[in-house]
């Protein structure tokens, strides 16, 4: 099922984060998401999306230095994993990008 027709439901559609997700909200009511693939499918105002859930969360130098070491932790997705040219980061620059932001945008 494409991310976009689940995020009606919590889901992102990727089942490592499903899970994530659902271990969390077991534990606690108070879940903030984080929408990871949305950024792929979605638009400002995008009906799939419940944008009336969406709060901003600025982010301190101390937090996106951790956060940085947090994706550099992913050297499979983030690194070539041989010098073959087949063998490429599974996440370009410009995925990673929005990684790098002052912020976050997360649902409540």
């Amino acid at each position: 099922m494409h991310p976009a027709t689940r995020c009606r439901r919590h889901g992102d559609g990727h089942p490592d984060h499903e899970a994530a997700g659902a271990a969390a909200r077991s534990v606690s009511r108070h879940v903030l998401e984080y929408p990871v693939w949305a950024r792929h499918w979605a638009r400002p105002g995008d009906a799939r999306v419940p944008w009336e859930r969406a709060v901003r969360v600025d982010l301190d130098g101390s937090t996106r230095s951790a956060k940085a070491d947090a994706v550099a932790c992913f050297r499979s997705q983030v690194a070539p994993v041989s010098p073959r040219s087949e063998d490429g980061p599974v996440l370009p620059p410009e995925d990673l990008a929005p990684f790098a932001r002052d912020h976050e945008v997360l649902l409540r």
